[in-house]
């Protein structure tokens, strides 16, 4: 039930924000429309409903067919907002330091890109309403076509940071891409702009404030239960599985102990959401596979999965290799108690 109220309650907001854009005198784009005198816009037109309507064609007569093509267009437009969103924080954080990132915007947006994906969890269960027997009716029409092809899909992984996707049987997903879309994949996104999300939030971590407080650090190692030699002994560092660079973890690290002092509170907010993003899209990943597995069974993939099953090539990308932030999880390895934290030397601001 609460998950319901969730979709319905993302719904009414999205009719309530629309309708009051398509009737606001203040919209640049109504004003710029009657200034050319041009008829005012209405609710339809600033919408451009008849085009989105008009872009489900179902191939075959089969009625749940329409299911099928709304719910992986609805994919879509989610994709595109969460990467409108993503690009913005990124660059919120590109090339600025500490106290330069405006924090509370980021974490709106990244707030709101976690609800977005686990909102599009929801959907697969809306998908799950087509018996299997329905969908074998015209699945025939889709060979060829794939998920893996969702050329949005792979830009918002690589836009979090998810950069190096393993190869299942020796089969690239890329392979099964057309010759355009491979091209804006393969230079997004582009280093110039920032890079990853993890690329600019790992550089913003590594100017967190008593970062090079040396004797807090010798005090925290004390403890015999608590090993960092991985996050202050580079030797160790480089012998670790860890994606983000050391400097980088330890900021991390200090933002989780100082959670409750003012100054680290926002920056927690921050962790925690991308850890949200995260589950959230495995989450994703793991309902996609049980839907899969429910609908078609064993059988090969529509898009062709070098001779394996849909389902089994699937399973092959649900493991912590394929979390963006995957190091923040392991941090809180590091973690004490509140009372056995040291204070840092130098109170900051």
């Amino acid at each position: 039930m609460a998950k319901l109220r969730l979709y319905i309650d993302m719904l009414l907001a999205v009719f309530v924000t629309t309708t009051a854009l398509s009737g606001s005198a203040h919209c640049s784009c109504i004003e710029r429309g009657m200034a050319e005198g041009g008829s005012k816009p209405t609710y339809g037109s600033y919408l451009k409903l008849p085009e989105l309507l008009a872009c489900q064609a179902p191939i075959t007569d089969v009625h749940d067919e329409q299911l099928f093509i709304i719910v992986h267009q609805a994919f879509e437009l989610w994709f595109k907002l969460i990467i409108h969103d993503i690009t913005s924080v990124r660059n919120i954080f590109h090339g600025k330091g500490w106290k330069h990132v405006v924090l509370h915007t980021a974490i709106n947006r990244l707030q709101r890109a976690a609800m977005v994906l686990r909102l599009a969890v929801e959907q697969f269960h809306i998908l799950e309403t087509m018996p299997p027997l329905n969908f074998m009716d015209f699945r025939h029409v889709l060979a060829g076509m794939s998920g893996c092809q969702s050329l949005q899909f792979r830009m918002m992984e690589k836009l979090f940071g998810i950069n190096h996707r393993h190869e299942y049987k020796g089969q690239s997903y890329m392979d099964k891409m057309n010759t355009e879309d491979k091209e804006v994949l393969q230079k997004y996104p582009d280093q110039d702009d920032g890079g990853t999300l993890l690329d600019v939030v790992q550089a913003w971590l590594e100017s967190t404030p008593g970062i090079d407080d040396r004797q807090f650090w010798d005090k925290y190692r004390q403890n015999e239960n608590v090993d960092l030699s991985s996050l202050l002994d580079q030797s160790a560092y480089k012998k670790g599985s860890w994606q983000m660079s050391q400097r980088s973890l330890q900021g991390a690290l200090l933002i989780m102990l100082h959670q409750d002092k003012p100054e680290f509170q926002l920056p927690y907010q921050l962790l925690t959401l991308l850890m949200d993003i995260d589950v959230a899209l495995m989450k994703w990943r793991s309902t996609h596979i049980q839907m899969v597995h429910r609908m078609i069974g064993q059988k090969q993939g529509t898009g062709g999965t070098g001779g394996t099953s849909g389902y089994e090539y699937l399973r092959a990308t649900y493991s912590d290799d394929y979390k963006a932030f995957g190091d923040l999880f392991k941090i809180t390895t590091y973690l004490r108690p509140r009372a056995e934290i040291p204070e840092l030397a130098t109170q900051h601001g």
